[in-house]
């Protein structure tokens, strides 16, 4: 009796799980954003073709040939250029006898790549800007806010929706 009690145990425990739940990985979750040195009014690239912001924000035809028109932002390549710099500065810091020398040019390198990107930023926030009315760009703004607040709300998890069980558990029914 006790053997099939016990057996009895093992198989609820194997068979029952915490599925629903969110597991906190940091090493799975993106790596966090290069600072964007308060330009969290940026925003995102090509922002007039997703849908959501242009039809809330009611771009006309005009404005999006002009938004269209500004040169593509390369700001990727920075962001790339400047992780690598940031690694340059650690294995400066990390090595067994790093010069003084060594250390601030890494850190000289680290603040160019970010006036540059800063600098690419601000031109490509003033084009766009200069081609919205001041009613648009308020929208656009109070889109993003509510973008990066629903964000917060949701811990940085994406939410759950599409083909799924529907909180049912692992089986239907």
């Amino acid at each position: 009796m006790k053997q099939l009690l016990a057996l009895t145990l093992l198989v609820c425990a194997c068979a029952s799980d915490n599925y629903d739940q969110p597991v906190y990985s940091p090493r799975n979750s993106p790596p966090p954003p290069v600072a964007t040195g308060g330009l969290d009014m940026l925003p995102p690239a090509d922002w007039w073709h997703q849908p959501m912001l242009a039809d809330a924000v009611r771009v006309t035809a005009d404005q999006i040939a002009a938004l269209d028109r500004i040169p593509a932002d390369d700001s990727s390549r920075l962001e790339r250029d400047m992780m690598v710099a940031m690694r340059d500065v650690r294995s400066v810091l990390d090595s067994k006898q790093p010069t003084n020398d060594d250390i601030v040019t890494a850190g000289q390198r680290v603040r160019a790549l970010r006036d540059s990107l800063f600098d690419k930023q601000i031109a490509l926030l003033a084009a766009e800007r200069t081609i919205l009315t001041q009613d648009q760009w308020q929208t656009l703004q109070q889109q993003l806010q509510d973008r990066r607040a629903q964000r917060r709300q949701d811990n940085g998890y994406p939410r759950r929706g599409g083909r799924g069980t529907g909180g049912r558990g692992r089986f239907p029914g």
